[in-house]
């Protein structure tokens, strides 16, 4: 094979490589509707007031992080790489309805109190869907938990330690500032990850979350009927 004909070959190939590639992240520069997000978040409150009715209120935030590495699998890797910071949550007023030791223990997020940001986009909970979820205590702490710290006592409920508990839920979303990439979409977030109660010191609250976040630009003009269609 002469050096022409090598030449020839070499640039074939590298082309398609490059062919290859290109179509590869024409493939990942964007999704069909409604688009989905994948953040961890990473989550600290404080007790800041209480509800009429008298219960507590927690005002949450944290950076939300991208995923490093996502496996064929379905699972991902949760080490948090500073560049990679792509979402802000703040001003979480999140309310606990029951008693601390309860199987299930529900709360939810005071109407438009939340916020995110990503993307250069502002979102808020305050979407006509109310952002609420369960912390399962029936399942007991999270042992594997980083933050685990068992209770050095068999107090029930324990006055020490911190107790990682699963949380779960969903709510609505909407884009307030009309900037950014997702300017104007509705949609939700679901959040599946844990709260840290620590008895010792009941004001406080850490956690995290990984959590998916929907999104869809809205219908304009006249809405049509929506819904299941049920048997008459």
């Amino acid at each position: 094979m002469n050096v022409r004909r090598l030449f020839a070959v070499a640039s074939a190939s590298i082309l398609l490589s490059f062919a290859a590639v290109s179509s590869v992240f024409a493939y990942h520069s964007s999704q069909v509707e409604p688009v989905e997000l994948l953040i961890d978040f990473a989550i600290t409150g404080q007790l800041t007031g209480a509800t009429p009715e008298g219960a507590p209120i927690y005002t949450i935030g944290g950076p939300g992080h991208a995923p490093w590495w996502i496996f064929s699998s379905g699972e991902i890797v949760d080490k948090k790489l500073p560049w990679r910071k792509v979402a802000t949550l703040s001003n979480g007023q999140i309310t606990f309805q029951g008693m601390p030791s309860d199987p299930i223990l529900p709360f939810t997020c005071l109407q438009g109190s939340c916020t995110i940001e990503t993307g250069g986009s502002t979102f808020t909970s305050n979407a006509g869907v109310a952002l609420s979820g369960r912390a399962a205590n029936l399942w007991g702490p999270v042992v594997n938990s980083p933050d685990f710290v068992p209770p050095t006592t068999m107090d029930n409920p324990p006055i020490d330690g911190t107790l990682p508990i699963r949380i779960l839920g969903c709510g609505g979303l909407t884009e307030i500032s009309g900037e950014g990439k997702y300017a104007g979409m509705v949609g939700c977030i679901c959040f599946n990850g844990v709260l840290n109660f620590t008895p010792a010191t009941p004001q406080s609250l850490t956690g995290s979350s990984k959590c998916t976040i929907t999104l869809h630009t809205p219908a304009q003009g006249p809405i049509p009927p929506t819904g299941p269609m049920l048997p008459q």
